[in-house]
């Protein structure tokens, strides 16, 4: 069974520019906002010290105002490592056209030591659930 988390994400006037296209520099935002949603849903706040360290954006469909009010995160991880892991998130419209797709590395960050830390046994369980290779997940048209 594939899984993958997925959630809706509100776009907003503000994110365009005066042609109704979706400015590139809220893509960064939907991201964002759809990792907060996965970390809420499965630890119940935003505890958990994963930071963004790299971010690679591929934009595949113009996405519009306000033809796409809603667009779809969906989310899985590609690799799990001893404290990063590397999250593919590809936004979808409504219908199932891809728009864009971002390959995200976060670290579990330890604040106290300034440092990389092990990605916690709890975490990590979460994290296995939702890890797959390229080929097994539905990208939608």
């Amino acid at each position: 069974m594939v899984m993958f988390y997925e959630s809706t994400i509100r776009v907003r006037f503000r994110d365009t520019d005066m042609y109704g296209h979706v400015n590139n520099a809220s893509y960064a935002t939907f991201m964002e906002e759809a990792r907060i949603q996965f970390i809420e849903e499965h630890f119940g706040s935003f505890s958990i010290p994963l930071i963004l360290a790299s971010a690679a954006y591929k934009f595949v469909s113009q996405t519009k105002f306000p033809e796409h009010r809603d667009i779809i995160s969906r989310m899985w991880v590609r690799k799990l490592g001893h404290s990063s892991a590397e999250l593919v998130t590809h936004l979808l419209a409504i219908d199932g056209t891809r728009l864009c797709e971002c390959v995200l590395t976060v670290v579990h960050f330890d604040y106290q030591a300034q440092k990389a830390a092990r990605i916690p046994d709890d975490v990590r369980q979460v994290l296995e659930r939702y890890l797959h290779s390229e080929g097994e997940v539905p990208y939608g048209k």
